[in-house]
């Protein structure tokens, strides 16, 4: 039942992976898996809990029973960024505490553009790319010097509250490899110089590609603030003429709480945990800057949906930690 095989995994991932967690539960580093040729979850292990990262790559009707089974494996387990259908079925069975996550950003390509005064920003620095001379393309990782996209990724990191290490678990760690149908878009400037990058994370669903997840944007701090914005309006206007259907932005941690859903199962001391960490500037300071992360993603002024954390063991401010140490925030 566990540590399926990749080709499992991707014949899985291919058919019933339309949501935007599900390339990083197939293929991220130091996961494990429980399932069948039908469905699989991806778990990762602390301190005898397992993690469950996002929804089970399966189809409805298989849901219930592939949940039923793990939990009767994994008895002490919580369930993180998981979509409303996966919390019912987790309220449904009883034992659980539910609570809001955050929220998770899509943008409807075939209906989206940059017009507008609130997209203003986006069309300012698309123009000020341009007339600097920067320059755009798309390309597999092994296409350009590798050393080039470590240092933007080191000198982009050296920014963020966890400077010395990758976070993991919510977010899957920048792979400096070419893999099956994730795409980079590089800028480089008018001397060849790389810039900036960002790599998208392909949504399936039947076989097909439908969208992307925006999984990494990095770029060098000394460059224009222009180039992000740029080289991310670039990729949405590509995936847009594809025909692709979302372009998903990812989670905001803790960020449009209100735990108005699943009022009987809410625990009141995680909602004011993940309030205050919220909130908190020495947490936004110095371990995960998830004020300016919500920021980031209302510029693009997309559909917002609320995901939903679910645990069935006290104490739980042991598992917002237990959290914690899965992402390495802690």
């Amino acid at each position: 039942m566990n540590n399926l095989s990749v080709d499992t995994r991707v014949a899985l991932l291919r058919r019933y992976g339309s949501f935007s967690q599900a390339y990083s539960a197939a293929f991220q580093p130091g996961l494990s898996y429980f399932g069948d040729e039908r469905g699989f979850i991806a778990y990762k292990t602390v301190w005898r809990t397992a993690l469950v990262l996002a929804d089970p790559v399966t189809s409805l009707d298989n849901m219930g029973d592939l949940l039923a089974r793990f939990l009767s494996e994994h008895p002490d387990a919580m369930f993180c960024q998981i979509s409303r259908p996966v919390a019912e079925v987790l309220a449904s069975r009883g034992g659980f505490f539910i609570n809001d996550l955050g929220t998770e950003t899509r943008l409807d390509l075939p209906n989206y553009d940059f017009s507008g005064a609130k997209k203003e920003n986006f069309r300012k620095a698309f123009n000020r790319a341009a007339k600097a001379g920067y320059v755009i393309k798309e390309g597999l990782l092994s296409s350009v010097r590798i050393e080039d996209v470590q240092a933007v990724s080191q000198a982009w990191k050296r920014t963020r509250p966890l400077s010395s290490r990758e976070s993991t678990f919510l977010n899957r760690p920048l792979e400096l490899r070419d893999e099956p149908d994730v795409r980079t878009f590089f800028l480089f400037d008018r001397d060849g110089s790389m810039l900036a990058f960002a790599v998208f994370d392909p949504v399936y669903r039947d076989g097909a590609v439908i969208g992307y997840m925006s999984q990494h944007g990095r770029h060098r701090p000394d460059a224009d603030s222009a180039v992000q914005l740029a080289v991310t309006r670039y990729a949405i206007e590509l995936f847009k003429a594809e025909g692709k259907k979302w372009l998903f932005l990812g989670l905001s941690p803790f960020h449009g709480i209100e735990d108005k859903d699943f009022a009987p199962h809410k625990n009141w001391l995680t909602r004011r945990a993940f309030r205050t960490l919220y909130t908190s500037t020495l947490f936004n300071r110095y371990f995960y800057a998830v004020q300016g992360l919500a920021e980031n993603k209302r510029r693009f002024r997309g559909t917002s949906e609320l995901t939903y954390y679910a645990f069935n063991r006290l104490p739980s401010i042991t598992r917002v930690i237990r959290l914690a140490r899965a992402c390495r925030i802690l």
